[in-house]
């Protein structure tokens, strides 16, 4: 079977369908992933068969009203349509998963004629976000001739990665649902195009026993894994938990940080779960990709808002995290030192984010969301 993934070029959201295109992949499906060439990196690093479209990256700006976030998503949907359909054509796919914000794989599915899924990114959107979403949507169907309309893409299957303790409530966008457990893919090879530098930071992480017996050597109890979003938040980090018997895993460029005492580890890229299961707290922007597998893990969470509300706020609701309002370096810093402590000692947070682990445990794996999507089918967008 042919199965077009599509994605919007968001790291996260690239970072969450890989499980699955590898699954399929590994199914002996032919794949492909379509998104933004500026996310291609950890497709290619698994040596995936992808379709640049669109611009580089999707560049989402902060803040915003509901209505201009999705009138972005869905403008830059369109200049993506404009380079995928004529790809899929010549290749039609049987099958089109796109993720939650990308209106391109939805028309790609249209014109092709393919089964539609739609492959959720964290906590399902509120009906408020989707009704806002669906105008801007029927505007690119109709510019593509496509009769159907917004209300028939919320007949698809939705694929839910979100456990049930942190699911919203009210009247979900979709009704046809599997339950898909949130992984994370891990580095992956080498690829051979990619820079010198991209080389060399593969060649180090990819060496998993090699990280795993550092993390072992940490000289402290508790280990807390950080994935700051730029070098300087990196820096408020190192600075907040300085002088604290912690050890710390940070997701970043070491090249980026200069050396670092004992207790420090710098390490590019995202963890595989070998390192997952090895931390006791994640500090992070939260995010798709980031905080649902880290939670798949039991790791209790601290997410850095950018705003007065974080998209997995729902989190902090279910007791698994603390979301905090953190636009700044200065702000993070802030932030690590206050809660950081309090995350490892109080066991009321381990103990929620445990039971959304058992929850996330029972969830089908994306070897058997494969087989379910290829062998028992799934609906045309109509």
């Amino acid at each position: 079977m042919r199965i077009l993934f599509s994605a919007c070029p968001l790291s996260g959201h690239v970072a969450t369908i890989l499980p699955l295109a590898l699954a399929a992949r590994a199914a002996g499906h032919e794949v492909v992933v379509a998104t933004g060439a500026g996310v291609l990196a950890p497709l290619l690093r698994h040596r995936l068969e992808t379709w640049p479209v669109g611009t580089p990256e999707a560049g989402l700006p902060g803040g915003g009203t509901t209505a201009q976030r999705s009138a972005f998503f869905a403008n830059s949907a369109a200049g993506r349509a404009e380079d995928l359909i004529p790809r899929a054509r010549d290749w039609p796919p049987d099958l089109v998963i796109s993720d939650t914000a990308e209106v391109a794989g939805v028309v790609a599915a249209a014109v092709t004629g393919a089964r539609h899924v739609v492959h959720g990114l964290g906590i399902m959107p509120p009906m408020v976000l989707w009704n806002a979403y669906a105008v801007h949507l029927d505007g690119l169907l109709t510019r593509w001739g496509i009769p159907a309309t917004a209300d028939a893409v919320r007949e698809a299957t939705y694929l839910d990665v979100c456990p049930p303790a942190l699911r919203r409530p009210g009247e979900p966008i979709w009704t046809r649902t599997l339950d898909l457990r949130p992984t994370t893919a891990g580095w992956g090879a080498p690829h051979p195009a990619a820079s010198p530098r991209q080389l060399t930071a593969d060649l180090d992480s990819g060496s998993r026993r090699q990280l795993t017996a550092r993390i072992d050597a940490l000289p402290h109890r508790d280990t807390v894994l950080a994935r700051p979003g730029s070098p300087a938040e990196a820096a408020a980090i190192l600075s907040a938990l300085d002088g604290h018997p912690i050890n710390l895993v940070m997701c970043a460029d070491p090249a980026d940080l200069g050396p670092q005492p004992p207790n420090v580890l710098v390490t590019p890229g995202w963890p595989d779960p070998a390192v997952l299961s090895r931390c006791h707290v994640l500090v992070s922007r939260g995010g798709p990709g980031v905080a649902l597998p880290a939670l798949a893990h039991g790791l209790p969470q601290l997410i850095l808002s950018l705003e007065n509300t974080a998209p997995d706020g729902d989190m902090t609701h279910a007791g698994a995290a603390l979301t905090v309002n953190a636009p700044d370096p200065a702000a993070v810093e802030r932030a690590v030192r206050t809660h950081v402590p309090r995350l490892l000692k109080d066991p009321i947070f381990a103990a929620a984010a445990a039971w959304a682990q058992v929850e996330i445990a029972a969830m089908s794996s994306p070897e058997a969301v494969v087989r379910a999507l290829t062998t028992e089918g799934v609906p045309a967008l109509r």
